[in-house]
């Protein structure tokens, strides 16, 4: 690879720099010249139209809904979600209509019109056999009586999510503000706002770098409220990065999404321009991140087909390999952030006629009856079927059943891995020497390289196996783990990232998503808080909140500091607080054994996993077969047996339980130390067995004590072996502060063998 750098210098010489201009609603057409130019048949532009309908008509039910106004279930107590987006048709369907079916989307808490758009103009297109096969409940149906059954099932399968039901799309789970639908590349709306663009931008680089894909975009929906948050701009910087596109991409092209500013000019009540951004128009953000701004445009939101126009030309530039783009929709919402919102506070009556001027469903129907493409009886033909075929779906969705509360649960996590590669991805190439791992004369390695074996060994079986982070690739990572790895798989698969953990840890949620299995290092689990949206709201939650349509196998990895004077921001081992969120794998190898069978686990599982190392552990030796090998997550290591104690610990803790294991056998006290290697999955079962044997326990790790998942071991232990018990179960752990620098103060921080030692001589 070699220093590509080396001809860089300094080159003070005085200039100007330039920005280049921004165009601004650049579509003049009309829908008659359109019409006469063959450019849209009368079929595509009725179906833009019924696209349209279809969302205006179903926002219109949530509002009629929270009355008692929509007739045929006003006997339905709906509760949920009403983030409308009436006003905002446009953009939706300009979009969509021009997606095919294996493009995605991602969308946000206002996003039912992305989504039914999404779904609509896929159906639209589909063949018969492609209808049969996603609702194959029609199989003895044909032609338009196929399509019509399948939309309508769309619909219905839209309005059970967000009244919760079974039936919906994430089988009530996720609700209408996290609706999805992977077969048609709708990967999810989000709540959390800005939430789904790193998602997006991480399955373009899914379509970035596999064969099979390239042809597809990725087009991102979020407001313009998100585009002041930390993670959407670092988003934008990952995309325009110059390492893909620059001198020193192995594939020359750029991620192929299309990030789409939906600027209704609020975020909730806050205006975007003139209160709480600095700029006239939200597309200027693309300046400060490409110097050609990614291709960024505004554009008419409340035409139908100056969206189709800038969308056309945005998946031009991105199937060129010259993406991402950015486009400023210009729109408006009718309606406040929720039905709770008055809107009165913050805008005017006036100001709101004026935008219905130019209603998109309005504007469109005018344009469609004045070239005279239809008549009113077909405009009003196709209103009717819609009002039906929703009215339709909605009775059919609220007499659906609900889920079974006995399933509350269900779905949290997945039992299933990546046991048998596919075909396609077995073909490795190697670009240069593999890094060898040496072991000394009784077959021993360290933990750093265990962990490094075990990585190498996956991403030679699997190709979608990925490893990016800061500073992973010609330097090795901040420890020289995964030094060579570059060499030998390229800059396709390893990879430096920015210092954007959110977006590192978002990206691989995006790339798991869509097939990859990243692994992602964030060199020190301090960095984890920065990056926990995206680890606890994201890649934990998507499996639940989709009725496990989707699963997330992703690696987070984070190395642990303490012990080295690092300071309060570089110590903290914080495996408590990831334990603690539902939907995440927690793994904690104490050995290089156990570092490579884990990695290797980790990485196959098709659960986002949690992956902690510890710093102190990388040069401790251990010996480690050559030969394939797994550590299965949820079963416990009983690495020194005995009689009188148990001690469950974790981490480099270990270490030292064993070594105050050794002092307590010097006094006659049998203690038996089990690793639980995973805290999520946890085996109980041994623990349990263990307490029942021993009736004394004390739960040890290097967290701060208060808050830590030892206490979710002694309170499992008091409710399960309370009968066993012949001392009530204590905790070691470190000091309830922050972490120090001076070396007196952090070995007092720290516990020790001694402090061990002591709890276990109080139980006895």
């Amino acid at each position: 690879m070699g220093n590509y750098f080396s001809d860089l210098g300094p080159d003070f010489k005085k200039r100007t720099i330039k920005l280049q201009d921004i165009p601004g609603y650049q579509y003049s057409g009309t829908l008659a010249d359109e019409y006469r130019k063959k450019h849209l048949s009368k079929a595509e532009i009725a179906e833009l139209l019924e696209s349209m309908l279809v969302i205006r008509e179903f926002e219109e039910m949530i509002l009629k809904c929270r009355t008692g106004a929509y007739e045929i279930i006003s006997d339905y107590d709906y509760r949920g979600p009403t983030h409308l987006s009436i006003g905002q048709e446009a953009t939706a369907v300009g979009a969509c209509s021009l997606l095919n079916v294996a493009d995605m989307i991602t969308s946000t808490h206002r996003g039912h019109g992305d989504s039914i758009a999404k779904g609509f103009h896929a159906i639209k297109h589909m063949s018969e056999a492609e209808l049969k096969t996603r609702c194959p409940e029609f199989a003895a149906l044909s032609g338009s009586q196929l399509q019509e059954a399948v939309l309508e099932d769309h619909m219905f399968r839209t309005i059970a999510e967000l009244f919760g039901k079974e039936a919906g799309y994430g089988k009530g789970r996720g609700g209408g503000m996290h609706i999805a639908d992977f077969r048609v590349g709708h990967l999810g709306a989000n709540a959390i706002v800005g939430g789904g663009v790193p998602i997006s931008t991480g399955a373009a680089m899914s379509c970035r770098i596999d064969a099979d894909m390239k042809g597809q975009v990725v087009c991102c929906f979020a407001g313009d409220g998100a585009y002041s948050n930390g993670v959407v701009l670092e988003s934008l910087n990952w995309a325009a990065q110059d390492q893909f596109t620059g001198p020193i991409a192995e594939t020359q092209y750029g991620l192929p999404v299309i990030y789409c500013i939906i600027n209704n000019h609020f975020g909730m009540t806050g205006r975007a321009d003139g209160e709480v951004n600095g700029i006239d128009y939200m597309a200027r953000r693309a300046a400060g991140f490409d110097n050609e701004n990614m291709h960024a445009e505004v554009v008419n939101g409340m035409d139908v087909l100056a969206v189709r126009d800038a969308i056309a030309r945005a998946k031009k530039i991105c199937l060129d390999g010259k993406g991402p783009v950015l486009l400023e929709f210009d729109t408006y919402r009718y309606y406040g952030h929720s039905l709770s919102d008055p809107r009165n506070e913050y805008r005017t009556r006036d100001e709101e006629a004026r935008w219905k001027e130019v209603d998109p469903v309005d504007t469109f129907k005018k344009r469609i009856l004045d070239a005279n493409i239809m008549n009113a009886a077909e405009v009003a033909e196709i209103e009717t079927r819609v009002a039906a075929r929703n009215a339709r779906a909605a009775r059919r969705a609220a007499d659906a059943a609900d889920p079974d509360p006995a399933d509350v649960i269900k779905y949290m996590y997945t039992d299933t891995a990546c046991d048998t590669v596919p075909e396609k991805y077995r073909q490795v190439k190697v670009e240069g020497e593999l890094p060898k791992v040496k072991r000394d004369a009784e077959g021993r390695i360290n933990y750093r390289d265990a962990i490094k074996e075990g990585i190498m060994e996956e991403m030679l079986r699997d190709r979608r196996v990925v490893l990016y982070g800061e500073d992973v690739a010609e330097y090795g990572n901040a420890f020289k783990l995964t030094k060579g790895l570059l060499e030998a798989f390229g800059r396709d698969r390893v990879f430096n990232a920015p210092i954007s953990e959110a977006c590192i840890c978002g990206t691989a949620v995006g790339m798991a998503m869509t097939g990859y299995r990243p692994i992602v290092e964030l060199m020190y689990m301090d960095f984890a808080l920065m990056a926990s949206d995206q680890i606890s709201n994201q890649a934990a939650k998507w499996h639940y909140m989709t009725g496990a349509s989707t699963t997330v196998p992703l690696v987070v990895r984070c190395s642990v500091g303490g012990g080295k004077g690092y300071g309060g921001q570089h110590s903290q081992s914080l495996e408590s607080i990831f334990a603690h969120i539902p939907g995440t794998y927690v793994a904690y190898p104490s050995n290089p054994y156990d570092a490579k069978g884990l990695i290797k686990t980790a990485i196959r599982d098709n659960n986002p996993v949690v992956f902690v190392e510890g710093q102190l552990l990388y040069n401790v030796k251990g010996v480690v077969p050559e030969e394939d090998y797994l550590v299965p997550f949820g079963q416990a290591n009983v690495i020194r047996e005995g009689s009188d104690v148990t001690l469950v610990v974790w981490g480099p803790a270990v270490n030292d339980a064993l070594k105050a294991a050794d002092i307590l056998a010097e006094e006659g006290i049998s203690a038996e130390v089990i690793d639980p290697r995973t805290l999520v999955p946890f085996d109980w079962d041994t623990v349990f067995a263990s307490v029942r044997k021993t009736g004394r326990c004390v739960a040890i790790s290097q967290c701060v004590d208060i808050g830590s998942f030892t206490s979710e071991i002694v309170a499992r232990i008091m409710a399960e072996c309370f009968d066993y018990l012949d001392a009530p179960v204590l905790k070691v752990g470190a000091k309830n502060g922050i972490a120090p620098q001076a070396v007196t103060l952090e070995k007092a921080f720290l516990p020790k063998p001694e402090d061990m030692v002591a709890a276990a001589k109080q139980l006895l």
